[in-house]
């Protein structure tokens, strides 16, 4: 009996080895872009090319995502961080500059990311003329940003104004320099 065991274990064994030498014989090569099977069939594999996008800032995707503004990501990211807007003596115009900034800006508010933020518009002014004229002056300003924001779309219960005249100037100085830099209106994000 043990002989049978012995040639029956044999005989299993020959037969793995056989099946297993057949299936290793398609003649297969991981080195090539093409792989022969058998002589009959050839498989092509394709390289795949995957390009990855850097990851935005959510507040610069979601400007980019709302199809409002026309402008590279960089240039969102750089006018989204833009928060002050100046003015020339005794006026509350905005430039054309400033225009671009704020539509910027509205359509960051308008969108998912920021719509549940509200915001402050200070004005300001530089020292010369009296409290009263400049404490009006400085709310001008900061309503011409709010009128802007709110023609894009901004309701104006997200928008508050306040005026701080000459009150809170960026540069102290008494020079042209420092009147031009605190003539402004400024944005603060709640």
């Amino acid at each position: 009996m043990r002989i049978a065991n012995y040639v029956k274990a044999a005989t299993l064994v020959a037969s793995a080895l056989w099946l297993a030498g057949c299936a290793s014989t398609g003649g297969e090569s991981t080195s090539g872009a093409e792989t022969t099977v058998t002589p009959e069939e050839t498989v092509v594999t394709e390289n795949v090319v995957i390009e990855t996008m850097p990851v935005l800032d959510p507040a610069v995707q979601a400007v980019m995502d709302s199809g409002d503004v026309q402008a590279s990501a960089e240039e969102v990211e750089m006018l989204l961080e833009r928060d002050t807007f100046n003015f020339a003596f005794d006026s509350s115009k905005l430039s054309d500059s400033d225009y671009k900034a704020l539509d910027v800006q509205a359509a960051y508010l308008n969108s998912d990311q920021g719509m549940g933020k509200n915001i402050i518009v200070q004005g300001h002014t530089d020292e010369r003329g009296t409290r009263t004229y400049n404490l009006a002056l400085g709310e001008r300003r900061a309503n011409a940003v709010k009128d802007y924001l709110e023609a894009k779309g901004v309701a104006s219960s997200r928008i508050d104004v306040i005026s701080f005249g000459f009150e809170k100037p960026v540069d102290p100085a008494h020079n042209e320099t420092a009147w031009a830099k605190n003539r402004r209106a400024q944005i603060v994000i709640n």
